[in-house]
């Protein structure tokens, strides 16, 4: 049994109750390992670790490197979030390592909401072979162990948030903020003079706001955002990007036409899920761009970019303030068999997604539009098809207007 004080040092262990923590300090253990003593994670694969003292260079397979200090924020966190052949952490220095059964850990619900994706490693190992699996290994370790920088929000994409949630913000003041930025401001103008809004023109920013109110603008600085969040230098990388906007642009239009076909849903708020939904393709391909290795396979790209995409998103936007609406969306888009009591903007989405080859995008992968609990949740097996269909294929136009506004 280790002391209690072992314990308090980290933040997982400090909400539990007394009861609790005796019972996890009674499965742990304290470790002493020399300098350049090595910790093989998967010798330790019925343990969680955690850096007390010392300093510990963590390894994973491919030479992905990650210095751990036991006082910094990483030390928070356990050493391995997997077991990994090839991973391992080689002490810097004398260190003091906790190790606690995972069978308590669990218990307790200390995870970490460690990474969790629905990948089969046998079957993607078969699709992919065995060098593209060490690849998907190494990138994922990279986010699970806080390697990477996640992207933030522009300052001026930040200013023009805040200004969007006062209620009493006047058009006259917010058309001001937005001219700050020539692009944002512009891109303002355009899209509401785009068929989505009607025909009649906008002169001024003013008249813009008036015609595509505060959610439309919010959805206009975040496409224009996510165009210049990240500017790669791989070509495959820069190809996978503009499917990423053209993808998004296109399920954010789906969303807002079907949108106005439901009641107690906000077309705008709608075409923000639609163009939030895939927002952690972004990271991804910052990582990407800096591995040549990942970067310069299509197959191995599209592999990571599928099974990784959901649970960076949610970082992303919870790292964003987004609100939970949007955070649920950009987690769950794929989970086309969650289960919610009420129909929601990720029902939305996951719908627009199936209608996705009807408007010029790729056909998803997914169940039966039929078979689809978000389709039943909204209630459009009840709507007559035909119309619906008609509709989508309406939409064609505006969407490839909108890509030409926003992706220019």
């Amino acid at each position: 049994m280790v002391d209690l004080k072992e314990l308090l040092v980290l933040n997982d262990f400090k909400k539990l109750d007394d009861a609790a923590m005796v019972d996890v300090a009674e499965h742990a253990l304290i470790i002493d390992y020399a300098e350049n003593e090595r910790i093989v994670a998967e010798k330790m694969a019925g343990f969680t670790l955690y850096l007390l003292k010392g300093e510990l260079d963590v390894q994973a397979t491919g030479g992905i490197q990650t210095l751990m200090f036991s006082d910094d924020e990483r030390a928070q966190s356990p050493i391995f979030y997997s077991d990994t052949p090839g991973h391992y952490g080689r002490c810097l220095s004398a260190c003091k390592v906790l190790q606690i059964e995972n069978s308590c850990i669990t218990n307790y619900g200390l995870n970490h909401d460690r990474f969790k994706t629905d990948i089969n490693y046998a079957d993607f190992e078969t699709l992919m072979g065995n060098t593209s699996l060490v690849l998907f290994d190494q990138i994922t370790e990279l986010f699970k162990s806080k390697s990477i920088t996640l992207p933030s929000l522009p300052e001026i994409a930040m200013y023009i948030n805040t200004a969007l949630e006062k209620e009493d913000v006047s058009t006259k003041k917010l058309s001001k903020i937005i001219q700050m930025d020539p692009v944002i401001a512009a891109r303002v103008v355009q899209v509401a003079n785009s068929p989505l809004y009607g025909d009649t023109q906008s002169d001024s920013i003013q008249d813009a706001l008036a015609r595509i109110g505060i959610d439309g603008v919010r959805t206009i600085v975040m496409g224009v955002v996510l165009r210049d969040l990240f500017m790669p230098n791989n070509q495959l990388v820069i190809d996978s990007m503009t499917r990423f906007y053209e993808h998004s642009i296109r399920t954010g239009v789906v969303c807002y036409a079907l949108a106005k076909k439901l009641p107690g849903f906000n077309r705008d708020q709608a075409f923000m899920a639609g163009i939030l939904h895939d927002i952690g393709v972004v990271p991804i391909l910052v990582v990407a761009d800096r591995h040549p290795q990942i970067a310069e396979k299509a197959n191995t790209l599209t592999a990571v970019l599928t099974h990784l995409k959901s649970y960076i998103g949610g970082m992303v936007l919870q790292q964003w303030d987004f609100a939970d609406k949007f955070v649920e969306v950009a987690k769950h888009a794929y989970d086309w068999n969650r289960k919610v009591e009420k129909a929601d903007y990720c029902d939305l989405v996951q719908v627009a997604l199936m209608h996705s080859h009807l408007v010029g995008g790729e056909k998803i992968k997914g169940p039966e539009l039929s078979e689809l609990p978000a389709f039943k949740r909204l209630g459009f097996d009840k709507l007559n098809p035909v119309d619906n269909i008609q509709t989508l294929k309406e939409l064609s136009l505006r969407i490839k207007d909108m890509i030409r506004v926003i992706c220019k």
